[in-house]
């Protein structure tokens, strides 16, 4: 699930034009630690996730599931 987290949280902030820098400024956590969570070797807290969501503009629940969350939506 780390990875998979990891690799949703790199799509929706390459899509939103924001370096880890950047992200990481506007919640309060280093470039170091967006890139280990990028890489799925962290593991934020609700707090963390909850203003990297809102950061990116999406739903907390796509940096789990992603696509396939939206997909299962929509049906």
């Amino acid at each position: 699930m780390h990875r998979e987290f990891g690799r949703n949280l790199s799509v929706y902030r390459k899509r939103k034009g924001l370096t880890q820098e950047s992200l990481g400024r506007g919640t309060g956590v280093s470039r170091t630690y967006i890139n280990r969570l990028e890489r799925g070797r962290g593991n934020p807290t609700f707090t963390t996730v909850m203003r990297l969501a809102d950061m990116l503009g999406i739903d907390a629940s796509y940096l789990f599931f992603g696509i396939r969350y939206r997909e299962r939506s929509d049906r």
